[in-house]
């Protein structure tokens, strides 16, 4: 069987932020990366959030497979047929979804779960949309306690809009 393919997605403001706060929806990204962001997650056979995502963007999420990353279970809890509360502490993501027979993984954040993929050396490719706006401050897509040093190629730029939005494709 061949390795699942894990693509990070996400949105950031020009300073490089996912969000003002944890349990911040995107209604500030434009419709265009709304729209991208969308045809990504009907190509992937799951989607990955943190808890603190999963309870922002339920309603969207219901409708995908999903895993919901959580300290709070201590075991691998199957909510319904499509929904996953897995506690990465205790049990093997990666060998979960191997097990599964997922291929493709969208990973969604927030920032713990994007941390997580990228000390795990998890992340295949990273899908970046930068919308032409500041917060001044707020949460990174990455904030790892320890020092992680992981270069990715530029694959492609894309212009979204007449505003300037763009998505940054990456592969490790």
């Amino acid at each position: 069987m061949k390795n699942p393919i894990y693509s990070a997605i996400a949105a950031v403001t020009m300073d490089g932020k996912i969000a003002t706060h944890a349990r911040q929806f995107t209604n500030w990204t434009s419709k265009e990366d709304k729209d991208f962001l969308h045809k990504l997650l009907d190509r992937s056979d799951v989607v990955v959030v943190g808890h603190n995502t999963y309870k922002t963007a339920k309603k969207p999420l219901d409708k995908r497979n999903c895993i919901v990353m959580t300290r709070s279970v201590s075991k691998i809890v199957q909510k319904n047929s499509k929904l996953v509360f897995l506690n990465p502490t205790r049990e093997n993501l990666d060998k979960f979804i191997r097990r599964m027979g997922y291929r493709r993984v969208a990973i969604l954040g927030g920032a713990q779960t994007y941390t997580y993929f990228l000390e795990k050396n998890l992340i295949d490719e990273i899908y970046l949309t930068i919308e032409p706006l500041v917060f001044g401050r707020g949460m990174s897509m990455f904030e790892s306690a320890k020092v992680l040093r992981r270069y990715f190629k530029l694959v492609s730029v894309k212009r979204l809009n007449k505003k300037g939005s763009l998505v940054v494709h990456y592969k490790a």
